[in-house]
This record gives structure tokens, sequence and C-alpha cells, in this order.
């Protein structure tokens, strides 16, 4: 078909312009080379695509500028694509000498800005303790490149501090901006870990049920509406304490005295309203019902395990784990946590958390908010479930996918764009599942 097309053209410009049969073939064929190299890019065919546009550079054919300008961008998109972030440097150096006053074609100049933006970022942090994490083509997955590339457009564009996607256990995008800094936030993303470590003590007999009263570990919550509290209320936000934004949390030294001095607004199991302050009340009851901090816990039984080296929970002033927010991680630490809930528990073959409370964590947990489990958010379409956290540092499992994905973000942009919406559109879209 593109030989077809090739001579058609040059029938095209013979009859337009007179030019000679053999001449005007050359001038297709010169035309469609740019065409091919980002054909090629898009199928992530990154080595073919970086030799036919040097070759075609470097050849004595006549171009165009613009033919030319082409190329260069398609070239170093190869480069990048390939890790040769240096090559990539000096060939976009080579764009803006040449078509830097490029009128005409804006898209070329957005993707270049892209480009530009990608490369100036610092690549992967190197993790000399962490080899557990493979990369590779995309392509070779069956991962929609293009798709994939969009995501990573989102992610700049959103202000991401880093983006860490896995398929099939392999990671196949994982990108780091010059904002980031290790270890970074998890922000509310964390809530879904406290989730975890309250299965892995009720497993270790340590909790008794969810239905436990929170009187059976908090004297002060035994009275009124406190006394009908249960554990069950604080990992579903049905507790009956309100939401609260600067008059909670946030501005609080001791984060568990401030949370045991509230009192619900409304009977407990009536009202769905999410409550960081609910979440942090867990912290005083593990740790009584783990006989240590709940941060020496966690690291024991859940961080260390999975290799997590680079995580811990956050700690206020007192000492005390921020069970609601803030775990300090890293995105390749967070994506495992991603992978031991798609393995249903299982890490390498060994059972840390049961499969029931993995269901159970991600099953809709009461009727008033379906889409939210225990303290994990659900999704339909694409099928999945996810730990969401501020500014969007979320982590996001569709285990009918294999799909992982971790975004991270520290601090606001001046102009705050969403992610998820669009994200989940890319995600339908990666793959054929």
């Amino acid at each position: 078909m593109r030989g077809r097309s090739i001579f058609f053209a040059a029938a095209v410009l013979w009859i337009c312009t007179g030019m000679s049969p053999m001449a005007t073939v050359m001038k297709a064929q010169q035309d469609s080379v740019p065409d091919k190299v980002l054909e090629l890019n898009r199928r992530g065919e990154w080595g073919q695509a970086a030799r036919l546009a040097q070759a075609f550079l470097i050849s004595s054919n006549p171009k165009s500028l613009m033919q030319r300008c082409q190329t260069y961008y398609g070239l170093a998109y190869a480069q990048t694509r390939l890790s040769r972030r240096e090559e990539a440097q000096e060939t976009l150096a080579i764009y803006e000498k040449e078509c830097g006053r490029l009128a005409g074609d804006g898209s070329i100049k957005r993707e270049v800005t892209r480009l530009r933006a990608e490369l100036n970022a610092p690549p992967a942090p190197p993790n000399t303790e962490d080899d557990f994490w493979q990369a590779v083509n995309p392509a070779a997955l069956g991962i929609n490149v293009k798709v994939l590339e969009l995501h990573g457009d989102l992610c700049t564009r959103t202000g991401a501090d880093a983006c860490f996607v896995v398929y099939k256990g392999k990671v196949v995008q994982e990108r780091y901006y010059r904002s980031y800094k290790a270890p970074i936030m998890a922000m509310s993303s964390t809530k879904s870990i406290t989730g975890i470590l309250v299965g892995m003590l009720i497993e270790d007999g340590k909790i008794k049920s969810l239905d436990e009263p929170v009187c059976s570990y908090i004297k002060e919550w035994c009275a009124g509406q406190k006394g009908k509290v249960t554990l069950r209320h604080l990992l579903t936000m049905t507790s009956g304490l309100p939401r609260m934004f600067s008059e909670g949390l946030s501005s609080v030294g001791d984060k568990n005295t401030f949370v045991i001095n509230l009192n619900p607004t409304v009977e407990p199991g009536t009202v769905w309203a999410y409550s960081n302050e609910g979440v942090q009340l867990l912290s005083p009851i593990l740790d009584q019902a783990a006989g240590e901090p709940i941060q020496d816990y966690a690291r024991k039984r859940l961080f260390e395990p999975l290799g997590m080296r680079g995580t811990r929970l956050h700690l206020d002033e007192k000492g005390h784990a921020w069970t609601h927010a803030d775990m300090e991680t890293t995105p390749r630490d967070f994506a495992r946590i991603g992978l031991l809930m798609m393995n249903k528990g299982i890490w390498q073959g060994k059972r840390i958390v049961s499969e029931s409370w993995v269901k159970q964590l991600t099953t809709p947990s009461q009727t008033l908010n379906p889409s939210y489990g225990l303290l994990w958010w659900l999704f339909d379409d694409p099928k999945g479930y996810a730990a969401l956290g501020h500014l969007d540092t979320n982590l996001y499992v569709f285990p009918e996918k294999e799909l992982i994905v971790v975004r991270m973000q520290a601090k606001p942009l001046a102009q705050q764009q969403p992610y998820e919406v669009e994200a989940l559109s890319i995600f339908k879209q990666l793959t054929q599942k």
C-alpha cells in the first residue's frame, strides 16, 4: 500500500508541476520518511526509528526544512525512549538551531516542548538496593505505546513528581521530575495501608473482629454515641464524625489526643462522611492491639517482608503514627503494595495478608457509599480499586488488566489540573484486556 501511495503522489506532482516521474517518485519517498519515523515510534520500534532518521538526515538527497525538523523530533523521541538522553539532548539542540523559528506545524513544536520537559527532568533515581522491578519495552507486552505516552503527558501536565506503571509485573513507564525528592508522602493513600494493617492484626489474633467497639481500646469512647462506634465504622467512614477541614488534624501537633477528644455529630452507621480524624483514631487503637507502636509492627510485618526499605509511617510530635496520611515512601515501594493486593495477599510465595481480607478491603463495605470498601476506593470502569490521596497521590490496581499505576505529587501547582478522570480513560485503552 505504501508503494502505491508513493506512486500516486508522484503522478499528482507530475501533473501539477511537470516534474519527471523518477524525480516525483524520489520526492514522494523523501516525504514519507519523517512519517515512517513517527509511525515506528508509535509502535515502540525505537531502534529502527532512530536508524531510519539518522540515515535520512545524513543522506545527500535534498530535504525541505519541514522534513528535517520532523525527523529531528522523531530521532530525539526515539533516543529518549532508548535511554540515550545525551544524544537526545544534542538532537534537540540541533532542532532548536535549525527549526526554532519554523512557522506552520504547531503540533511538532508542542511535542518537542513535552519531550524537552521530560529530558530536563532527572532520570529515575539510582536505587542500588532495588533490583526487584524490571523494565521492559511496553510494545513487547502488547501495551498501546501511543496511549502510554498520553499517560506520561498527563503526568507532566498535571504536575506529578513521579509516575510508575507496571504491567504483568514489569515496569512499562517510570518518570521522575525535578521536583521529586525521596521519600515522598503518600498523602491519604496511607489510609489504605492502615486498612491492610487492621486485617493483619485480626489474623494475628490481636483484634477480635471489626465489630469490636472502640471502647475496648479507648476508655474515653465508652459513653453516649461514642460507645456505639465500632472499628468497622472507622474503616467505612460511618463513625458519625463529620468531615473536617482546616479545623481538623492539619493544624494539630498531638494528633491522637485531638481525635480521642472528638465527638460524633450523628448516629454511627447512618451517614458516610470522609474523615481523616476517624482513621487517625485507629492509631492509638492499633498501638494497643499490636502491643507496640503500630509503626514498628508495620515495619516488621508489612514493609520489611515486601522489601519496602524506603518506607515508614509518618510520626507526629509525640511519636504517634499518622494512620490517616503521609506514609513516607517511594513510587517503587508503593507499587509493591499494589502487587501484594493484586496477588491476593501473597508476596513471592509467602502469605502476608489473607485473601479473604484483601477481598473485604476491596468490596463495597456499606450501602451509603458503594464505591468505598474498607479504606480502599472501588472502580467499575475499568474494574479495580485504589488508594487515593491529596493531589492525586494515588495507587491504582486493576487485577483483570494486570495493571498497577502509582502517581505521586508533593505540592500543588499554581493552577492544579485534575488527573483521575482522564487517567481512567487512558487505563481502559492501555491494554487489550
